[in-house]
């Protein structure tokens, strides 16, 4: 019988803010997580999906303030010298000012997403999904990469 072998993908999330008399304050629930993938399986994890990039941010300039939300998004997860592409739907990312399922605003997060009027201290949560296809060639162990969040006032 041939031994099964595992592979663990997991996209990890690095938060930056605009940092002036105002400030920006993130926090990172979790990282986009793919889990054990077995060779020629494909995996998409929805913005919905516990395994889901998960964070909020608030900001504390006074009363209201303008965002721009934007990501730098890896085309691969790697490991060593190996490589598998990820892949980000226009349907991938999701924003609310509530942290539960309904009422999420979807977003393409290849692009800047503006949100208006956010309320100082009043959280702000993002989620961020994506999809993989592993193929025959892909090697065992742990792939990662790296998501760059922006938060800038506009």
């Amino acid at each position: 019988m041939k031994e099964a072998k595992s592979y663990f993908f997991i996209l990890f999330v690095i938060v930056f803010a605009e940092v002036n008399s105002q400030s920006i304050v993130t926090y990172k629930y979790n990282d986009l997580e793919f889990g054990d993938i077995f060779i020629g399986y494909t995996e998409t994890i929805l913005n919905s999906d516990e395994r889901a990039a998960q964070f909020y941010f608030y900001h504390n300039k006074f009363i209201r303030a303008d965002l721009l939300v934007t990501f730098k998004l890896p085309s691969f997860l790697t490991n060593g010298i190996h490589t598998i592409p990820i892949k980000f739907a226009s349907n991938s990312g999701a924003w609310s000012r509530y942290n539960r399922q309904s009422g999420r605003t979807i977003f393409n997060p290849n692009s800047p997403l503006e949100i208006r009027n956010a309320l100082f201290y009043i959280p702000i949560y993002i989620w961020l999904g994506g999809s993989i296809s592993s193929n025959s060639g892909i090697s065992p162990g742990n792939y990662n990469g790296s998501i760059t969040l922006t938060i800038e006032f506009l």
